[in-house]
Protein backbone atom coordinates (compact mmCIF):
# COMPACT_ATOMS: atom_id res chain seq x y z
CA UNK A 1 0.00 0.00 0.00
CA UNK A 2 2.79 2.22 1.41
CA UNK A 3 4.72 1.62 -2.09
CA UNK A 4 1.45 2.43 -4.31
CA UNK A 5 0.87 5.47 -2.57
CA UNK A 6 4.15 6.98 -3.57
CA UNK A 7 3.68 5.64 -6.94
CA UNK A 8 0.76 7.28 -7.30
CA UNK A 9 2.34 10.61 -6.36
CA UNK A 10 5.55 10.56 -8.32
CA UNK A 11 3.16 9.98 -11.36
CA UNK A 12 0.57 12.96 -10.21
CA UNK A 13 4.09 14.86 -10.26
CA UNK A 14 5.07 13.73 -13.49
CA UNK A 15 1.93 14.54 -15.34
CA UNK A 16 1.16 17.87 -13.71
CA UNK A 17 4.81 19.32 -14.88
CA UNK A 18 4.28 17.31 -18.31
CA UNK A 19 1.18 19.31 -18.78
CA UNK A 20 2.48 22.55 -16.96
CA UNK A 21 5.14 22.43 -19.67
CA UNK A 22 3.12 21.65 -22.51
CA UNK A 23 0.28 24.51 -21.61
CA UNK A 24 3.78 26.77 -21.41
CA UNK A 25 2.51 27.29 -17.57
CA UNK A 26 6.50 26.53 -17.54
CA UNK A 27 8.07 28.41 -20.24
CA UNK A 28 11.25 26.44 -22.50
CA UNK A 29 14.72 27.18 -20.88
CA UNK A 30 13.02 27.75 -17.10
CA UNK A 31 14.80 25.42 -14.53
CA UNK A 32 13.59 22.92 -12.77
CA UNK A 33 14.16 23.49 -9.23
CA UNK A 34 13.22 20.75 -6.97
CA UNK A 35 12.62 22.27 -3.81
CA UNK A 36 10.32 25.37 -5.65
CA UNK A 37 8.22 22.91 -7.09
CA UNK A 38 7.61 20.59 -4.10
CA UNK A 39 6.53 23.53 -2.17
CA UNK A 40 4.13 24.55 -4.48
CA UNK A 41 2.78 21.24 -5.18
CA UNK A 42 2.95 20.15 -1.55
CA UNK A 43 4.45 17.33 -1.90
CA UNK A 44 8.47 15.97 -0.98
CA UNK A 45 11.39 16.33 -3.39
CA UNK A 46 11.78 12.55 -3.65
CA UNK A 47 8.61 12.70 -6.48
CA UNK A 48 9.54 15.73 -8.08
CA UNK A 49 13.13 14.63 -8.51
CA UNK A 50 11.57 11.19 -10.02
CA UNK A 51 9.54 12.90 -12.57
CA UNK A 52 12.11 15.08 -13.64
CA UNK A 53 13.83 11.83 -14.26
CA UNK A 54 11.19 11.23 -16.08
CA UNK A 55 10.90 13.82 -18.20
CA UNK A 56 14.43 13.92 -19.19
CA UNK A 57 14.30 9.93 -19.88
CA UNK A 58 11.60 11.46 -22.45
CA UNK A 59 13.47 14.10 -24.08
CA UNK A 60 11.94 17.14 -22.50
CA UNK A 61 14.75 18.03 -19.60
CA UNK A 62 17.99 18.41 -19.88
CA UNK A 63 20.33 17.77 -16.81
CA UNK A 64 23.62 19.78 -16.63
CA UNK A 65 26.30 18.72 -13.90
CA UNK A 66 26.65 21.27 -11.30
CA UNK A 67 23.45 23.58 -12.53
CA UNK A 68 20.30 21.62 -12.31
CA UNK A 69 17.11 20.69 -14.99
CA UNK A 70 16.51 23.06 -18.08
CA UNK A 71 13.13 22.53 -19.89
CA UNK A 72 14.82 22.34 -23.30
CA UNK A 73 15.22 24.86 -26.02
CA UNK A 74 15.29 23.53 -29.49
CA UNK A 75 16.13 25.91 -32.19
CA UNK A 76 13.80 26.70 -35.15
CA UNK A 77 16.41 25.05 -37.71
CA UNK A 78 16.62 22.24 -35.91
CA UNK A 79 12.76 21.88 -35.85
CA UNK A 80 12.70 22.25 -39.46
CA UNK A 81 15.40 20.19 -40.70
CA UNK A 82 13.98 17.49 -38.49
CA UNK A 83 10.62 17.39 -39.75
CA UNK A 84 12.40 18.05 -43.40
CA UNK A 85 14.19 14.55 -42.91
CA UNK A 86 11.10 12.97 -41.73
CA UNK A 87 8.77 14.09 -44.84
CA UNK A 88 11.70 12.48 -47.09
CA UNK A 89 11.39 9.32 -44.80
CA UNK A 90 7.89 9.48 -44.56
CA UNK A 91 7.36 10.17 -48.16
CA UNK A 92 9.53 7.25 -49.37
CA UNK A 93 7.82 4.62 -47.06
CA UNK A 94 4.32 5.82 -48.09
CA UNK A 95 5.28 5.18 -51.84
CA UNK A 96 6.28 1.73 -50.90
CA UNK A 97 3.34 0.88 -49.08
CA UNK A 98 1.39 2.36 -51.84
CA UNK A 99 2.79 -0.61 -54.01
CA UNK A 100 2.32 -3.55 -51.68
CA UNK A 101 -0.81 -2.66 -49.01
CA UNK A 102 -3.65 -5.06 -48.54
CA UNK A 103 -7.36 -5.21 -47.86
CA UNK A 104 -6.44 -5.92 -44.46
CA UNK A 105 -3.74 -3.65 -43.66
CA UNK A 106 -5.97 -1.05 -45.13
CA UNK A 107 -8.73 -1.87 -42.71
CA UNK A 108 -6.10 -1.71 -39.63
CA UNK A 109 -5.51 2.41 -40.87
CA UNK A 110 -8.44 3.24 -41.18
CA UNK A 111 -8.98 1.43 -37.41
CA UNK A 112 -6.21 3.39 -36.22
CA UNK A 113 -7.69 6.68 -37.52
CA UNK A 114 -10.72 5.92 -35.91
CA UNK A 115 -8.70 5.35 -32.82
CA UNK A 116 -6.75 8.00 -33.12
CA UNK A 117 -10.47 10.53 -33.39
CA UNK A 118 -11.58 9.55 -30.52
CA UNK A 119 -8.60 10.41 -27.71
CA UNK A 120 -8.41 13.66 -29.74
CA UNK A 121 -12.10 15.00 -29.04
CA UNK A 122 -11.76 13.62 -25.61
CA UNK A 123 -8.31 15.59 -25.26
CA UNK A 124 -6.15 13.09 -24.11
CA UNK A 125 -2.96 14.27 -25.65
CA UNK A 126 -0.83 11.55 -24.38
CA UNK A 127 -2.72 8.93 -25.85
CA UNK A 128 -3.28 11.17 -28.92
CA UNK A 129 0.31 11.54 -29.47
CA UNK A 130 0.81 7.38 -29.60
CA UNK A 131 -2.24 7.10 -31.90
CA UNK A 132 -1.31 9.29 -34.48
CA UNK A 133 2.15 8.86 -34.01
CA UNK A 134 1.72 4.72 -34.47
CA UNK A 135 -0.10 5.55 -37.49
CA UNK A 136 2.81 6.74 -39.15
CA UNK A 137 5.01 3.55 -37.95
CA UNK A 138 2.11 1.57 -39.56
CA UNK A 139 2.50 2.94 -42.88
CA UNK A 140 6.46 2.56 -42.29
CA UNK A 141 6.06 -0.92 -41.16
CA UNK A 142 3.68 -1.92 -44.18
CA UNK A 143 6.76 -0.90 -46.87
CA UNK A 144 8.55 -3.53 -45.80
CA UNK A 145 11.35 -1.70 -44.99
CA UNK A 146 12.67 -2.24 -41.27
CA UNK A 147 15.77 0.21 -41.57
CA UNK A 148 13.62 2.82 -43.31
CA UNK A 149 11.02 1.98 -40.19
CA UNK A 150 13.59 2.16 -37.62
CA UNK A 151 14.78 5.71 -38.71
CA UNK A 152 11.18 6.81 -39.06
CA UNK A 153 10.30 5.91 -35.59
CA UNK A 154 13.26 7.88 -33.98
CA UNK A 155 11.88 10.99 -35.96
CA UNK A 156 8.94 10.53 -34.67
CA UNK A 157 10.23 10.07 -30.99
CA UNK A 158 12.36 13.51 -31.95
CA UNK A 159 9.02 15.31 -33.61
CA UNK A 160 6.86 14.03 -30.26
CA UNK A 161 8.94 16.58 -28.35
CA UNK A 162 8.25 19.65 -30.82
CA UNK A 163 4.96 18.92 -30.91
CA UNK A 164 4.46 18.76 -26.99
CA UNK A 165 6.28 22.19 -26.35
CA UNK A 166 4.92 24.15 -29.42
CA UNK A 167 1.34 22.34 -30.68
CA UNK A 168 -1.49 24.62 -31.15
CA UNK A 169 -3.45 21.64 -29.55
CA UNK A 170 -4.89 24.11 -26.79
CA UNK A 171 -5.12 27.02 -29.14
CA UNK A 172 -7.11 26.41 -32.18
CA UNK A 173 -9.17 23.86 -34.06
CA UNK A 174 -7.48 21.53 -35.67
CA UNK A 175 -8.73 18.06 -37.11
CA UNK A 176 -5.13 16.21 -38.41
CA UNK A 177 -7.19 12.59 -38.79
CA UNK A 178 -8.89 14.45 -42.35
CA UNK A 179 -5.07 14.65 -43.25
CA UNK A 180 -4.05 11.12 -42.68
CA UNK A 181 -7.40 10.07 -44.95
CA UNK A 182 -6.23 11.46 -47.56
CA UNK A 183 -2.92 9.45 -47.40
CA UNK A 184 -4.74 6.69 -46.69
CA UNK A 185 -7.22 6.96 -50.20
CA UNK A 186 -3.80 7.84 -51.90
CA UNK A 187 -2.07 4.70 -50.79
CA UNK A 188 -5.61 2.80 -51.21
CA UNK A 189 -5.65 4.08 -55.31
CA UNK A 190 -1.69 3.01 -55.74
CA UNK A 191 -1.27 6.67 -56.17
CA UNK A 192 2.60 6.64 -55.04
CA UNK A 193 2.75 10.06 -56.09
CA UNK A 194 -0.50 11.23 -54.69
CA UNK A 195 0.39 9.34 -51.56
CA UNK A 196 4.14 11.16 -51.32
CA UNK A 197 2.20 14.58 -51.87
CA UNK A 198 -0.23 13.96 -48.82
CA UNK A 199 2.55 12.69 -46.41
CA UNK A 200 4.36 16.08 -47.28
CA UNK A 201 1.14 18.44 -47.24
CA UNK A 202 0.20 16.57 -43.58
CA UNK A 203 3.77 16.83 -42.32
CA UNK A 204 4.16 20.83 -43.99
CA UNK A 205 0.69 21.39 -41.84
CA UNK A 206 2.59 20.24 -38.02
CA UNK A 207 5.63 22.48 -39.09
CA UNK A 208 3.13 25.84 -39.92
CA UNK A 209 1.10 24.80 -36.81
CA UNK A 210 3.81 24.81 -34.07
CA UNK A 211 4.12 28.38 -32.47
CA UNK A 212 5.75 29.41 -29.13
CA UNK A 213 4.32 30.70 -26.65
CA UNK A 214 6.34 33.78 -25.37
CA UNK A 215 4.83 34.79 -21.63
CA UNK A 216 3.80 32.81 -19.24
CA UNK A 217 0.10 32.65 -18.72
CA UNK A 218 -1.58 34.27 -15.08
CA UNK A 219 -2.00 31.32 -13.42
CA UNK A 220 1.53 29.53 -14.11
CA UNK A 221 1.89 28.97 -9.87
CA UNK A 222 -1.23 26.87 -10.00
CA UNK A 223 0.54 23.82 -12.12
Amino acid sequence: MRQSKKQNSENSVYYKLKTAIRKRYIKQGSQLVEITLAQKLGVSRTPVRSAIKKLEAEGLVNSIPNRGAFVITPTKQEIEETFLVRAELECMATRLTAQCCTKAQLDELHQSITFETEVFDKSNLDIYYAANDRFHLQIAEISGNKVLSGYIQELLDRTRIYLILYDPFFKIEYSPTTEHLDIIEAIAAGDQQKACAAVRSHINSSINGLQAVGELPDDYISL
